[in-house]
């Protein structure tokens, strides 16, 4: 037995480390295939990545052609000079042109400050280290947990309609009793159903036996009827016999008598035993009618209940109510949860707005939503190369509407000194846009 026994235990032993050696095998392969498709992934995001920028750029280089040639033939425009009106017309839309540029210049040159004060946020929240910078990225990872669960109770995924919650609200406290209410209302619904279907089939059971004893009862009479008959048959039977052949009859007589007598008590003793029965059914045919009737009232008052309280809950039946009372249990929960978020949530972010005014951060609101930037080094790069093409192209903009303004500003000087009957009324249109 020892033998056998160790060798079952070392058998399973074997199996224990052969499928724990599959179940490796199988957690390495898992592994593999997981790290090559994220491989693959992140080539294909590479590479999506890539052309975007390339485009980005091919679109950059048109817009630059494009600016250039405009802005080339601005310069190379050459004024042919005329009379005085036309010299004022041309300055008027110099001036136009001009005020144009500068507004748009201003607006560049605004969106170039903002642009140039988030780079300095970057290099402000690069700069904090130790224990603050800890900190930070606490609340930022605090932050990201945070709107992650909110994005989980925005999108939950419930049966229950707003309406319903609506019509749930303002018996929200009294609902578990409602449910129970409701099903032992249709429990006692289905025991009234079986008393009336019960007190039904007594009573066509009554009405039966009601009908038995009043058959029974004409039995009796037909049977009265021919033993009479056949008693004075008898009778007169007797009474030939004895007179044609004088012999005594007493004893048929007699028998007759007896017999006639036996019958009639039987007969009567029946009968009157037939009555008393049907005295009986008859109260127990009454009773049964009013138990039945008041059990009817009580089916009635209890299915209008039910139907009120289907009508009040807007629920089909007690399964149907417990289903959406559960349902609305959930989105409560939900609701709770959300706004326990929500208030959560909210610390954290005026939080990290607090550490980062601490630190200098001119735009500490911004960071809020970028919290995955400070969190990931490579995700800041990013938002660092966006923010210096973007300063490089207002840069641009800026220098395309100086060049603008400068060929605007040379042109009017240019008709001043080739207008000189109208240099007057030049300068005071001239000074009429630059107030």
């Amino acid at each position: 037995m020892a033998f056998w026994k160790r060798k079952r235990q070392k058998q399973e032993a074997e199996e224990a480390a052969m499928l724990e050696e599959q179940m490796l095998k199988a957690q390495e392969e898992f592994d593999r295939r997981r790290e090559q498709k994220r491989q693959e992934r992140d080539k294909k995001e590479k590479e999506e990545k890539e052309a975007a920028i390339a485009k980005q750029k091919a679109q950059e280089k048109k817009n630059k052609v494009s600016v250039e040639k405009i802005l080339a033939e601005l310069e190379e425009e050459e004024w042919v000079p005329g009379n005085a009106e036309d010299s004022k017309r041309i300055v008027r839309d110099c001036c136009e042109a001009i005020r144009e540029i500068e507004s748009q210049r201003d607006a560049a040159k605004g969106e170039y400050d903002k642009v140039s004060s988030r780079l300095m946020d970057i290099q402000h929240i690069e700069q904090i280290k130790g224990e603050e910078r800890d900190d930070l990225l606490a609340t930022c990872k605090r932050i990201m947990y945070l709107s992650q669960e909110r994005n989980q109770y925005k999108n939950r995924h419930l049966t229950i309609t707003d309406a319903q919650i609506r019509y749930f609200d303002p018996y929200e406290d009294a609902l578990s009793q409602e449910v129970k209410k409701m099903y032992d209302g249709e429990m006692y619904q289905m025991a009234i159903e079986g008393d009336i279907e019960k007190l039904e089939e007594e009573k066509r059971n009554l009405h039966k036996q009601q009908k038995q004893i009043v058959e029974n009862q004409r039995a009796l009479k037909k049977m009265a009827k021919i033993l009479i008959a056949l008693i004075v048959s008898l009778f007169v039977l007797f009474v030939v016999i004895y007179y044609a052949l004088e012999t005594d009859m007493t004893y048929p007589y007699m028998g007759t008598i007896l017999l006639a007598a036996i019958s009639a008590t039987v007969i009567f003793a029946e009968a009157n035993r037939n009555r008393v029965n049907a005295t009986l059914t008859g109260r127990k045919i009454n009773k049964a009618i009013g138990l039945l009737n008041r059990v009817k009232i009580k089916y009635i008052n209890n299915r209008s209940l039910l139907d009120y309280n289907c009508e009040k809950f807007h629920v089909e039946n007690a399964a149907d109510f417990e289903k959406k009372w559960i349902e609305y249990r959930k989105a409560k929960e939900y609701e709770r949860k959300f706004q326990e978020n929500a208030k959560q949530l909210q610390l954290a972010e005026n939080q990290l707005i607090d550490m980062l005014n601490e630190h200098r951060v001119a735009e500490p609101n911004i960071w809020v939503n970028q919290t995955i930037a400070i969190l990931d080094s490579r995700e800041m790069v990013e938002i660092r190369h966006a923010l210096n093409v973007r300063r490089g192209k207002l840069r641009e903009r800026i220098s395309y509407n100086e060049s603008a303004r400068t060929t605007m500003v040379e042109k009017i000087d240019r008709i001043m000194a080739e207008t000189q009957g109208a240099s007057k009324d030049i300068v005071a249109i001239v000074q009429s846009y630059h107030n």
